[in-house]
Parts: C-alpha cells; structure tokens; sequence
C-alpha cells in the first residue's frame, strides 16, 4: 500500500561540489545533506497485497529485513540472541515455520532442513537481514509457490500476480492508442509536450510487448517499458502534447492528443497605491522581534500534469486532495490553529520543491494528503526510517532528516488514528519510506483515504471527508501541546 508515491532546493550554499543544502531551520542553521539516491528498497508484489521492504547495504550487497519481507505475508514472531536469530512465520491457513540462522555465518535452517545463503547473515539492532537475491527463493520455499525476482529495478513477484499490457494503435482522427491491462490498474500520470508517463508504484506490470515499440504515425511516435527503484513506467512519446484517460473500469488507458489551451485574457496592471501623506524625514520605527507561532503545513499531493490516481476515470487524485486539505484547513481554524496549504491550486510541484518550501516555512507540524480507490477508510503513515540518533538542532541528513522528528510524528499520528477511531471510520496506521515527508525536517505525516465502503465515488461525498477531516484537526489540537512552537 506503498504510496506511493518519490526538486528547487533552498540552498543557502554549495560547498566545493558536494550535495550540502544550508536551510536555515527551526531559527538554528541545520545543514541538509542532499542525496540524488533513489530509495533504496524492494517492491513485492502479492496475491494479497503490494509492499515496500527497505533494504540495508552490507557485504557490499543489498540486504533484505525478514520481518518486513514476511510479515505481509503472515504472522511473524522473531528474536535475536545474541548471534543467533529465530524466527517463526505462520502462512493464512498454515502451521508455524521455522528459520533460523548465525549472524557472520551464510548456512542457516529453513523449516527444519539446511539452508545456504549466498552470503553471511547480518543482525543489526535486534533486525535479521539476509541478500536481496535469497529472497524470491527463501519465499518460494515458505509458500511453497512460484516467485521471481527482479533483482536490479528491485521488484519481487510472488505467485501469478503479473499483470500484462497490449498496444493497439488506431488511426483516426485524432490518433489513439488503447493499451490494453489484464488486470484492472491505477498508475499516476503526467504529460509534458510530446510526452505521457505512465508510473505503477502498486502494479505489477511486466513487459509484454518488448521495451520500446516505434510507430510511425502522425501523433504517436512510440513507446516504452521500464523498471526501476521498485516500479515500472510505460513512456509514450508523440509529436505534440497528449492526454490519458481511464476506460473499461481501470483496464484500459487511452492516449490521444490534448486540445488546444484557450487563450489567457490579459489582466489590467493593477493601480498603483497613494504615496503616503509625509514623506520627508519619516521616523523609523522599531522592528519587533519575531514571536513564535504554531503553523500546520498542509500538503496535498500531485497537482498539474500529474493527476495522481484515477479515483474514477472523471476524478483524479489530485482534485480529491485539494478539497480535503481545504476542509482540514477549515476545521484547523475553527480550533484557533494556523493552517496554510503547500498548493492552493491546480500546480506541479516536484518532491524536492515540496520538502525545501515545506522547511523553509518552519511549520510545527507537516500533513500530506493522498488517495486512492483501493482498500478501505483511511490509511495514516509515519516515515519508515532506520534507527538513527540524529538532533533536530544537528546536522540532518536529507534523505532522513525526518529520523530526527520520529517519536513526535508518531504522537501525532496516534492521536488522529484514535480521533477517527472516535468517529467510527475504518482507518489504519502504517510506516512506508516516503517523499517527502522523509526530507522534512519537523513532525510530520502522511494520510491516504480510500472509500469509506461501497462504490469509489463516496471517497469525494462531503459528509466522509468532513469527517477525516475533523479528525485531523482535532487529533493535532490533542497533541499540539507535545508539539514545539518556532519562530519565522
């Protein structure tokens, strides 16, 4: 349920090529340590569910955590002593298995029998870890089913989960292109001239029809598959800007031409103000200095070219977000709580200019607000973080500046989970490895709504997004007192 999900930096200075970012934050100057790194993690799909595994390097190798690998997948019970390392995994329907294994020794017990890894074992704070290229084998043996890994773009497949595209190009006027799903999908979307992207963070998508595909037609000019960081896209490129739409309930993206913009009325300047009536020898007057204030950044997701998801094939994401962060807005308000929204209109904003304008506002509290058509109620993140001791007053790390703000976001996310919970919405609270909220340095979550029940179309009903709502805002006034106040 990954969301997924990952750029002007406020960059005070360079220092001598590195990737420094000095933002002046929290009124003391922390420096931002940027890193062009994607996330380094593993994607697995299921029958059940897909999921994001964090991956550790060790032995000069990706590793895997086998908690996190497994416990998707079933119950997991799981204990370090001191080198040794047991885990039980109880499959749905099945009977406990065990594993164990040796921290700095590659042979190890898999359900009673041997079992060699390809390298040692690694156990760091109290955490098993084996090879990223074990794991579609050590998961085969479990569920005694069909895997297969990707290793190099990180994606795990677990049983006949793959789902598979066609391309069919019709060549009326205008152009089309219907790419055919076998399984009904839900990837974000963004255009720019000549050019749509087709991004599947839950999807798994293979190749089906080979990596690149060329046409010669006079608005389709080709397409191609990728797959990396955990994901796949699917590129179309043509020969003017392009538009996406939604068919057949998800199982079918049309691709045709964009219309025309209408042309923009020009404004009139506006007037220019009075000079005032004493301009000569003017008395100073004293500056006052800056009180703190407590300010909620609210951070709806996509915008632009990038819808988000296709709640319905006539409501992207992107408009579902913006309405509810402007009902979070309101209800933060009727708490006498300063809100602002990062986007207040239709724009694109990229995850670096997120995170950069999100720190150089200083808020007490950072929310992002997602979507989506699958599951159910309402889905409330904290980051997925290694364990680091990191001061908000030190130097933070820009991929993990938010480790230092972990035990805050997780108040904060606790108190909104037990406002919904209140009001009786179906909610769950989860860790993913998330852009932005990984680079704010401040508290800060994430929350995802899907249908309350019934049909998609409820997730926009205004009596469900009140609710969430008035949720949020009155989790954050439950715990605003934990939360520090900061100066502008």
């Amino acid at each position: 349920m990954p969301l997924s999900g990952r750029r002007s930096r406020l960059a005070l200075a360079i220092v001598a090529g590195s990737a420094l970012l000095f933002a002046a934050l929290w009124g003391r100057h922390a420096i931002v340590h940027a890193q062009s790194a994607a996330q380094n993690q593993l994607t697995v799909y299921s029958p059940q569910t897909s999921y994001s595994v964090p991956l550790l390097d060790a032995n000069g190798q990706p590793y895997a955590g086998l908690v996190e690998l497994l416990e998707p997948l079933g119950s997991v019970d799981a204990r370090a002593d001191g080198k040794k390392y047991k885990l039980h995994f109880t499959p749905p329907g099945g009977r406990p298995l065990e594993l164990q294994f040796t921290e700095g020794k590659n042979k190890g017990k898999v359900r009673g029998n041997g079992y060699k890894l390809p390298a040692n074992f690694v156990v760091q704070n109290g955490r098993g870890y084996v090879p990223l290229s074990v794991t579609s084998a050590l998961i085969a043996k479990l569920l005694a089913t069909d895997t297969e890994l990707h290793a190099a773009p990180r994606r795990l497949f677990i049983g006949n989960v793959q789902v598979r595209y066609t391309l069919e190009l019709h060549k009326d006027n205008p152009s089309r292109l219907l790419l055919g799903f076998s399984s009904p999908v839900n990837p974000s979307i963004a255009t720019e001239p000549g050019r749509v992207r087709l991004t599947f963070r839950r999807e798994p998508i293979v190749s089906s029809v080979g990596e690149n595909v060329p046409y010669s037609d006079p608005l389709i000019t080709g397409v191609s598959f990728s797959e990396h960081d955990g994901l796949a896209e699917l590129d179309v490129t043509g020969t003017a800007p392009m538009m996406a739409n939604f068919a057949d309930g998800g199982r079918t993206i049309i691709v045709t031409g964009a219309p025309a913009p209408a042309p923009v009325a020009q404004a009139a300047p506006a007037p220019l103000p009075p000079a005032p009536a004493n301009t000569q020898n003017p008395t100073p007057q004293p500056r006052q200095p800056a009180t703190p204030r407590f300010l909620v950044l609210i951070d709806p997701a996509h915008g632009g070219s990038d819808i988000g998801a296709a709640i319905t094939p006539s409501l992207p994401e992107k408009d579902v977000v913006l309405a509810l962060a402007r009902r979070v807005q309101h209800e933060l308000a009727n708490r006498g709580i300063a809100a602002s929204l990062l986007r207040n209109s239709d724009v694109a904003i990229t995850l670096d200019q997120r995170a950069t304008s999100a720190n150089a506002a200083r808020p007490a509290l950072y929310i992002a607000l997602h979507a989506a058509n699958t599951g159910q109620g309402v889905h409330v993140f904290t980051a997925l973080l290694p364990a680091a001791n990191l001061s908000p007053q030190g130097f933070l790390p820009w991929d993990t500046a938010q480790a230092a703000y972990l035990e805050l976001s997780g108040s904060v996310a606790g108190s909104v989970a037990a406002e919904l919970e209140s009001r009786k919405l179906p909610n769950t609270r989860l860790l993913a490895p998330l852009r932005p909220m990984n680079n704010i340095a401040a508290p800060a979550i994430a929350v995802e709504i899907a249908p309350p029940a019934g049909t998609v179309d409820e997730i926009a009903n205004a009596a469900y997004q009140d609710q969430v709502a008035q949720s949020i805002a009155a989790g954050i006034a439950a715990v605003r007192a934990k939360l520090p106040e900061v100066r502008p």
